[in-house]
Parts: structure tokens; sequence; C-alpha cells
């Protein structure tokens, strides 16, 4: 006696693959670890800012923020200068309009901050105010890394735009805007026994192939100010700074020894450069 079997009988339909791979898509996507995609922030910002110690996936988790600078190889990201507290994220997403909505819970932020995800590679974060130790300014460079900053740190923003297109995506270009204005009072320094040394302003302006920012000073003996660019363009990639410290008149003795290790001499001042 023979047994044959009909192998039609047992095929799937087409549909029921599609929806299997799907469904193994979906699970991925649902379960994709953060600490996965963790690089690409230190990778973007040239480790001046990274991710540590994630946990949980892209789309609910904490992590701490820390800032830090390429190691002398630029393979890897030296352990963090400083970091911030941990922070929590939710995002939901709408299939309808291929968008997403994070909520960040964070001690420092005035209100959640909220971000909005297009389609189109594009970000919005919500206007908001934080508060942070002035001890994450190390991670920027010079001056910061010599002066060892202590004082009080707070920032402010517009809504920051972020948008990528498919003209202008091989020159790094998009449509970028909005403002941040960070303001450092009352800065101490282990350094230097001038105390206070004096009250700063950053503020930074983006733009659609880089990101520009000036630093200038309100009130103190010690005079700082400069001009950046971070980002990709005609000038390069990464964080790009230079600037010049003084000392008011009347000061100059007292933060001369300060003075010497900020720069290079040249005149009545000393050039910072990164």
């Amino acid at each position: 006696m023979k047994l044959l079997l009909d192998r039609a009988t047992v095929r799937l339909p087409r549909w029921l693959f599609l929806a299997i791979a799907l469904l193994c898509v979906y699970v991925v996507l649902m379960q994709f670890p953060v600490r996965w995609i963790g690089g690409i922030l230190g990778e973007q910002t040239a480790c001046r800012v990274v991710l540590q110690e994630p946990m949980g996936t892209i789309w609910q988790g904490s992590a701490a923020l820390g800032f830090s600078e390429s190691n002398a190889m630029g393979s890897a990201c030296k352990p963090p200068l400083a970091q911030t507290e941990r922070f929590q994220w939710k995002t939901s997403c709408q299939v309808a309009s291929l968008s997403c909505t994070t909520q960040m819970q964070f001690s420092a932020l005035e209100k959640p901050q909220i971000a909005h995800w297009g389609s189109g590679r594009s970000l919005t974060l919500i206007g908001n105010e934080i508060t942070l130790p002035t001890t994450i300014l190390e991670g920027l460079g010079n001056p910061w890394s010599t002066l060892r900053p202590r004082g009080t740190l707070s920032a402010r923003w517009t809504d920051l735009k972020w948008a990528s297109n498919a003209e202008n995506s091989g020159s790094g270009g998009g449509n970028s805007s909005g403002i941040m204005r960070i303001t450092i009072t009352n800065l101490t320094s282990p350094i230097s026994p001038v105390a206070p040394l004096g009250s700063y302003e950053i503020q930074a302006n983006l733009g659609q192939t880089a990101s520009t920012w000036a630093l200038s000073t309100s009130s103190g003996p010690l005079l700082l100010k400069g001009e950046g660019v971070f980002g990709s363009g005609p000038g390069g990639k990464g964080l790009q700074f230079t600037g010049e410290a003084a000392a008011a008149p009347g000061a100059e003795d007292s933060l001369v020894g300060l003075l010497s290790l900020l720069g290079k001499r040249e005149g009545n001042i000393y050039r910072l450069k990164l």
C-alpha cells in the first residue's frame, strides 16, 4: 500500500509568509535595545556627548548623558569627564502620519521634554529650559577643560528643528532652525584664587549646513569671547572654536597665571583654540 501526499495541500499562502515576516520585523523593532545605537550619538558629536549606561529599548528606557572627547587614535571615546543624572523616555508612534512623539522625564528640565519625529528624517525639540552642573562644560574643550568650572549653568531654547532631504543630503544640508542660550553665572575655578571669575553667555544658532555658537562675557574680571562651528559642511565636520581671553583693567596681575594656562599670549590677549 502506497501513501501519496499532495504537496499542494501543505503550501502556505504568500500573504501568510508576508504576515509572518512583518510580525518578526515588528517584534525586533519593538525590542530594539537602545545600547545598540548608543555609539551613534558619540559619532555625530565627536564624543562630546555620549549615552552612559543605556537601559531599555529605543521606545522606552533610561540613560545618562556623558561629556567626553575622542582618544588620541580617534577610534573611541574617552571615559566621560562629567555626566548628568539619569533620565527616562517613552515613545509612541502614529502609523497614519508616519510620525512619533517622545516624552522625556528629567529632574533638571523645567517641564517634560517633547520631541516630534517625522517621516523624511525630521526632528523637532519643543522649547524648554534646563539647569545642569557646570562640570559638563569640561567636555567642550578649552577654555572649560582648563578652568574646570564651578558655578550655575542654565540653558533655554526655542523649538529646535532638524530636517534632511534628498536634495541636500549630499552636502550635509537640510532645513534646520532654532536658538539656544546657555548662561553661566558666578563662575569659579579650583585653579584660580579669584572668585568669582565672571558670568558668561553662549548662544548657539542652528543652520542648514552647520550650527554656529558665540561666547561672550556678561560681567567679571576674566573676559572671554569666541566663535565656534559645529556640524558638517564646507568647513568640515565636528566642533571648531577660536577665541580669546583677557583680564579686565586692574585684574591683570591676579589673573596672569590663569590666562597663561588658557592659551598663547598675543599682546594683551591670550588666544584660545580647541
